[in-house]
């Protein structure tokens, strides 16, 4: 029998998604970097590298949001919140090896503003408060890659580290005092005036 992946692993193997999808279009397009690209590129390299991890799990991609809440075992009765966008869908949902959802993982590349991922942050909230103990969900994910060149105030990996702490600092406010995060990113990798990170906030709500 499979054993059960650890989150450490796929915190890992969605930074190596990411790493991989830079260097790969910086090879197809002679030299672009990520930020030119499509994000699907970013999903489908995340998807592949933790569906190589060995132990239990299902990927799904562009999963319908409220068709996770239901499979989750999260419905409930009423309403569901505007938040969860219920129509939407979830860039990658990871699933247990007993067929339940596990995480919600979405990708973001180049962030610029708050209003790029406040959205999908706020549905993963949701869908983590959601019957919490009911639910199969355990944890979400926010994967992405910035890339910035050098400036004549900041250097291109102060801004990349600025631009992390912010993004941290946002999600948190987003989603309040129940939750819990962390940052994991890869280093910071420099070519000639310009730099590019892969990171990753991983959110879990706090016992109750």
């Amino acid at each position: 029998m499979s054993k059960q992946i650890s989150i450490d692993r796929i915190i890992k193997a969605t930074l190596a998604g990411i790493k991989k999808s830079q260097k790969q279009y910086e090879t197809w397009s002679g030299g672009s970097w990520l930020w030119e690209a499509p994000e699907y590129l970013i999903t489908i390299n995340v998807a592949n590298k933790i569906s190589d991890l060995v132990g239990s799990k299902y990927i799904t991609l562009e999963n319908n949001t409220k068709s996770a809440i239901s499979d989750a075992g999260s419905l409930g009765k009423g309403r569901l919140p505007r938040d969860l966008r219920e129509r939407g869908k979830v860039d990658i949902l990871l699933w247990w090896g007993n067929n339940k959802p596990r995480a919600v993982i979405e990708i973001k590349n180049f962030i610029y503003d708050k209003n790029q991922y406040e959205k999908d942050i706020k549905r993963i909230k949701e869908l983590l408060k959601r019957n919490s103990s009911e639910s199969s969900l355990q944890f979400g994910l926010l994967g992405f890659c910035d890339s910035a060149d050098e400036g004549s105030q900041k250097s291109a990996n102060e801004k990349i580290n600025d631009k992390i702490k912010t993004i941290k600092n946002n999600v948190i406010n987003i989603l309040g005092e129940n939750f819990q995060t962390s940052v994991k990113s890869t280093r910071i990798y420099e070519i000639e005036d310009s730099s590019w990170c892969a990171s990753c906030i991983f959110i879990k709500r706090k016992p109750i």
